[in-house]
C-alpha cells in the first residue's frame, strides 16, 4: 500500500495523531496509556492503563518523535470511530515501533491488522 504524507502532524496522545490533511489517525497494534480523567478511564473500557503520569510521559514521547522527520502515513483501514488506521514514520522512524519501545506503550495484538506490528517491530 502507499504511503500517504501527512500534514501538519500534531499530537494527539501516545498513539494517535492528527494530520491536517487526513484527520485522526491511529497508531496500528499499539495501545498508549490514559489520563485518570480521560473516557476509558472514567467508564472503565476494557484494559486500559490509566496513569496521567505514564500518558503524559507517552504524549511526549510522541511530541518528539514526530520531530524526526516529513511524517508519512500507511493506511490499513478506518477504526469503529471512523480514525484512520496504519503504521506512522516520521523521517525513516516507523513511530508504533518507537512508542512500544520508548513509551511504555503496550502491543495488543487484536489490534493488529495481519500483525504488521508484530512483524515490523519483532514483538
Amino acid at each position: 500500500m502507499s504511503l500517504l504524507f501527512c500534514l501538519a502532524a500534531t499530537v494527539i496522545d501516545g498513539d494517535g495523531i492528527r494530520c491536517r490533511n487526513l484527520g485522526e489517525v491511529r497508531l496500528l497494534g499499539i495501545d498508549a496509556p490514559d489520563p485518570t480523567n480521560s473516557r476509558p478511564c472514567r467508564q472503565r473500557f476494557g484494559d486500559h492503563v490509566c496513569s496521567d503520569r505514564q500518558a503524559r510521559v507517552a504524549k511526549e514521547a510522541m511530541r518528539s518523535a514526530l520531530r524526526l522527520g516529513p511524517v508519512r502515513i500507511e493506511p490499513v483501514g478506518r477504526d469503529r470511530y471512523g480514525r484512520l488506521l496504519g503504521m506512522a514514520f516520521a523521517g525513516r522512524v516507523n513511530l508504533n515501533c518507537r512508542m512500544l519501545r520508548i513509551a511504555g506503550v503496550r502491543y495488543i495484538q487484536r489490534y493488529d491488522n495481519d500483525r504488521r506490528v508484530a512483524r515490523a517491530c519483532r514483538t
